[in-house]
């Protein structure tokens, strides 16, 4: 071929590149496919507790999904989960007068004895609060968490406040507290409690834990600044007694020239059985089957294979990431990108990323190609979302889009997590964006993979 025959032959490639990158945006952003896969998961399934039938179910409607949008290879991967399920729970302040609390346990938490559990409240302003606290004066109390969550559009002050509802049981019990209460961590101010795990350690006292709704928070706090210490009554039934199996659900789209470098693309399928779930995670679900629609409609060739995992188990200990990794540990390597949708309905505003110094320009390139949608370009330190936080260790390179959190946190892991929530215009624009970062990263040979530079 003569060089000017080549050089013809690579704009030609090129402006048909830029031409299917174009096709998919406009196509994802008046597509609605998306939506009516998350009203269709949270209404015909609702809400998916791990352990259940209905995330069962769940797991049987996305394998259907996949399957009508024209996926062939789709598996599945058991992983061992809980059954643990809530049943009621009751919270009354018995001092310095009667007074009923809106409460609901955090996922996992033991139950209460039958009539509950009554003790004078201690309060701490966050878990590093509770960490200095002595024995003598914690011992026999409930201990109660009231930091409060701050509204922002990363979420970033998220991670900080729940580290109150996976460790404060932990540390309360140490401290031979009878129990814990925290202000449920939302930046909603409802009289509605939201759930989220708790964790335990097995050489440590299990104790009850529970959410309260941020107005009877807001109350014991006034109590307490008017050093009228209250009591509490509380009573929390849950069961659990086994192991059930779940799985987690795979599915591939081959490459044409390099079948074995993989872009995994994540979301979960569990939720938690307070609302139905659309938030989380049913949104992410949706975008991921919609992405891979819209791929699948352009006919645009992929040279790189495309994997979708769908996670079960993600809110307790996210034994489904787990599994996978330890199932396919000897192929991580080959993830030559993963990114994962869990983080509502908000518009992405912003790409972070933890790839290789020398693959900036390419993400950069990325970037331009949906900075019409008001994308940002971020930094290179991303620790991801929950899931694919776990593959970060194993050196596996991350693209995070990140979501506007602002409203998200008003409705996770609570009763208002509904399909009502979720607005159209943000799920289209989540459909481009991840269409075009799937196309573009399958059609590239760039590597990703943080080299030892990277590391220092």
């Amino acid at each position: 071929m003569s060089f000017t025959l080549f050089l013809v032959f690579s704009i030609a490639h090129a402006n048909n590149f830029e031409q299917d990158i174009e096709k998919i945006k406009q196509s994802a952003l008046t597509d609605e496919h998306a939506y009516h896969l998350i009203e269709s998961l949270t209404t015909e399934v609702g809400a998916r507790l791990v352990g259940t039938d209905r995330s069962n179910k769940a797991i049987d409607w996305a394998e259907k999904k996949l399957l009508e949008i024209g996926v062939t290879q789709v598996t599945k991967q058991a992983v061992k989960v809980r059954d643990w399920q809530r049943v009621s729970a009751e919270a009354t302040v018995t001092s310095p007068y009667s007074h009923k609390l809106v409460v609901t346990s955090l996922g996992g938490s033991v139950p209460t004895p039958e009539t509950g559990i009554e003790a004078e409240i201690i309060r701490f302003s966050s878990i590093e609060h509770l960490k200095t606290a002595e024995k003598s004066d914690v011992a026999g109390k409930i201990v109660y968490i009231a930091k409060k969550l701050i509204q922002d559009k990363t979420g970033d002050d998220y991670i900080k406040t729940v580290q109150g509802r996976l460790e404060g049981a932990i540390v309360a019990s140490q401290l031979g507290a009878k129990a814990l209460i925290i202000r449920s961590i939302t930046t909603d101010n409802s009289r509605i409690a939201h759930t989220g795990s708790v964790q335990y350690l097995a050489d440590v006292d299990k104790i009850p834990a529970a959410a309260i709704s941020p107005a009877d928070a807001d109350l014991l706090d006034r109590l307490f600044s008017r050093n009228l210490t209250p009591k509490l009554n509380l009573k929390l039934i849950n069961t659990e007694t086994k192991w059930l199996d779940s799985y987690n659900l795979i599915a591939d789209i081959t490459g044409s020239e390099k079948p074995e470098e993989t872009v995994l693309l994540a979301a979960h399928l569990d939720s938690w059985d307070l609302g139905t779930g659309a938030l989380d995670d049913a949104t992410g679900v949706g975008v991921v089957i919609a992405a891979l629609k819209q791929l699948l409609d352009a006919e645009v060739e992929l040279k790189r294979s495309l994997r979708v995992v769908f996670f079960t188990d993600s809110l307790f200990k996210q034994n489904g990431a787990l599994e996978y990794i330890k199932a396919h540990k000897d192929s991580l390597n080959q993830i030559v990108a993963a990114t994962e949708m869990d983080f509502g309905s908000g518009l992405i505003w912003r790409l972070d990323t933890k790839i290789a110094s020398s693959s900036l320009k390419f993400a950069d390139a990325v970037h331009t190609r949906v900075s019409d949608l008001g994308v940002e370009r971020g930094h290179n330190n991303s620790t991801s979302s929950t899931n694919v936080a776990h593959f970060i260790p194993y050196e596996v390179p991350v693209f995070h889009w990140v979501q506007d959190a602002s409203n998200y946190f008003k409705y996770l892991h609570s009763a208002n997590d509904t399909f009502d929530k979720v607005q159209l215009n943000a799920v289209q624009q989540n459909v481009a964006v991840l269409s075009i970062f799937s196309f573009m990263v399958a059609n590239s040979d760039m590597q990703f993979k943080l080299n030892s530079s990277d590391k220092q």
